[in-house]
């Protein structure tokens, strides 16, 4: 019977010891993993600044490049980069020459005159309800000062940032010179076949992190022009700075100009309500008009990005980055969209067998209209 026995209990043992060291070798392959994406966070942690200047450069980068290919078709692309950074320093330098020196004197004059607006502030509040008039104050005091703080730490903040400035201008001047070879790189990790797919990908998620850039600075622009005249023939004090503050906003989607607006319409209110009436009502009719006429027009020509997106972009981007997290990640995020909406999910719905154009309708025919387009461009990439 022993004899009989042993194999069995042999062939058992030698199970159980299998069995021990697949699972010994599959808790070393998960212990493996997660030590590595912990050191990744880490390292993510520690490298978040210039991983964000990076960023930055690149979606200015993005921003610029479609003025450099066009100047690309007549002139070689070193000096079509030189001149595009040129012309956006004269224009950056004549914006500030013509902006900055009144800016600062009303910003000057605003805080001069801060302590006698809260005067009249704390005189119109008693009138209305004399018991909350000094909670009120109190709370306005203490903004003022924090604001009161910033401002003061504004020469020092600028001075430091100046270098994390020029990283970013000379980053993003080497990201554009090597954008063909970065490229045809990208490209040659695919299959040939494949090329023309990936082309089209790439090229869609760089329209869209500069295409948001783009769009944004058109609106800031238009709006605070818009601001300012409007702000101009109420008769509200301080329009310049209420105005860049409304240009300001528009790179902060949903709540920036909520929050551009709601200075005017204290200054305004600080005047008389009525006047504070005619400015909400103003700013109503101004977020009516971007968000029906240059959100359509221009935002969603350039980059595309639904307002769900950047609204969740904004705030993942500010609990993780601050004020710059906010910044990059709603470019980051349309150009995710893209990789998602272009390669992820065609992945899935090829491999669950659902119809491709009950969910997408023309989308695939409208890429093989442009896939010729795609063609020579890539073919003119390549070496």
């Amino acid at each position: 019977m022993g004899e009989t026995q042993s194999p069995a209990l042999g062939e058992e043992e030698s199970r159980t010891s299998a069995q021990s060291i697949v699972w010994w070798r599959s808790s070393a392959i998960v212990a493996t993993a997660l030590a590595l994406a912990i050191g990744m966070l880490v390292l993510l942690w520690l490298l978040a600044q210039p991983i964000t200047l990076i960023l930055i450069a690149i979606i200015i980068a993005q921003a610029l490049a479609p003025i450099v290919t066009r100047l690309e078709r007549w002139i070689r692309r070193g000096i079509a980069v030189v001149i595009v950074y040129l012309a956006l320093l004269l224009a950056v330098g004549g914006l500030g020459w013509l902006v900055i020196p009144p800016l600062i004197a009303e910003a000057q004059t605003l805080v001069t005159n801060v302590p006698a607006l809260m005067d009249e502030s704390r005189a119109w509040l008693d009138n209305l309800d004399p018991a909350s008039a000094s909670r009120i104050s109190a709370a306005a005091e203490s903004a003022v000062d924090r604001f009161s703080s910033v401002l003061l730490s504004i020469p020092f903040t600028v001075f430091s940032s100046v270098i994390d400035v020029v990283v970013v201008v000379f980053m993003s001047i080497y990201w554009l010179l090597a954008t063909p070879a970065l490229f045809r790189f990208a490209l040659s990790l695919f299959p040939e076949e494949q090329r023309p797919r990936a082309g089209r990908v790439l090229d869609a998620m760089g329209q869209t992190m500069g295409g948001y850039v783009r769009a944004t600075a058109i609106n800031g622009v238009i709006i605070g022009v818009m601001t300012y005249v409007g702000l101009l023939v109420i008769g509200v004090e301080y329009m310049l700075v209420l105005a860049v503050l409304s240009g300001l906003g528009e790179f902060l989607p949903v709540i920036g100009p909520i929050l551009a607006a709601t200075p005017a319409i204290a200054v305004a209110l600080l005047d008389s309500p009525q006047q504070a009436v005619i400015v909400t009502i103003f700013f109503i009719l101004l977020q009516q008009l971007e968000s029906n006429l240059l959100v359509p027009f221009i935002m969603r020509s350039q980059a595309g990005v639904p307002p769900l997106l950047s609204l969740f972009a904004l705030l993942g981007g500010s609990t993780l980055g601050g004020i710059l997290g906010a910044l990059i990640a709603i470019p980051i995020a349309g150009a995710l969209r893209v990789l998602v909406v272009r390669v992820f999910a065609p992945a899935e719905r090829e491999w669950s067998g659902a119809d491709e154009h009950d969910i997408s309708g023309n989308g695939d025919d409208e890429e093989e209209d442009d896939a010729a387009v795609v063609e020579q461009e890539v073919n003119r990439a390549s070496p």
